[in-house]
Parts: structure tokens; C-alpha cells; sequence
């Protein structure tokens, strides 16, 4: 069985350099939970009171977000809905900026922790 060489120390500073360079440009990040959903009015002989079959208003767009413990829910509107997509995105891409930071530093420690 071949062995595989630890990678190049020079090539894992390069990427890293790279993906730090890269969170400057992830400026509009936004944690939350998108959701859609209808509504029951408060009339009382409208169509979304019904029993059987009850046609709701809407549906309409929220965005969830939970901080110290609260969960707090704000309404869409279509602009408000493309930015909140916009800044999840953002947010996704941080994440995953992250995760292959620590993967990069993981292996300069791994094979080249003399350098350090």
C-alpha cells in the first residue's frame, strides 16, 4: 500500500490566505430560519374559519431567528425576503469558510507543527 505524502506547507498557507481573504467579501450575514405559512383572520363568516377545507390568507413569508434563548419572527415582504435569502446564503457560505479553515489548520498541525 503507497503512502500518501503530507501536503505542502507552502500550498495549505496559500488556501488559507485565500479563504481569509474571503470572509471580507461575506459582508451581509444573516442566521434564521425561512418559513411560509397562511393566516386565519379575525372575521368571524370568513372563508379561513371553516371547518372543512378552510382557504387561509396568504401564504406569507417569516423569518425565525432565535438569540439568548428568544425566538424572534419578523414578517417578509418580497424585498425584505430576497435580502434574508441573501444574508442566509452569506451566512452558509461563513460556515463553510470555517469548516475548511479548521481543516486547513488542522493539517499544518497535523504534518508541519515544527513551523508553527
Amino acid at each position: 500500500m503507497e503512502r500518501l505524502r503530507p501536503p505542502v506547507y507552502g500550498a495549505l498557507l496559500k488556501e488559507r490566505d485565500l479563504l481569509v481573504e474571503s470572509l471580507s467579501a461575506n459582508v451581509f450575514i444573516l442566521r434564521g430560519s425561512l418559513r411560509r405559512h397562511g393566516n386565519i383572520c379575525g372575521r368571524s363568516n370568513c372563508s379561513c374559519k371553516r371547518t372543512e377545507d378552510p382557504k387561509l390568507h396568504g401564504p406569507y413569508d417569516y423569518l425565525s431567528h432565535r438569540y439568548k434563548d428568544k425566538t424572534q419572527t419578523i414578517f417578509l415582504n418580497k424585498k425584505k425576503l430576497l435580502l434574508a435569502k441573501k444574508g442566509i446564503a452569506g451566512y452558509n457560505r461563513l460556515i463553510e469558510t470555517v469548516y475548511r479553515l479548521s481543516e486547513i489548520n488542522f493539517r499544518i498541525l497535523r504534518y508541519h507543527y515544527n513551523k508553527l
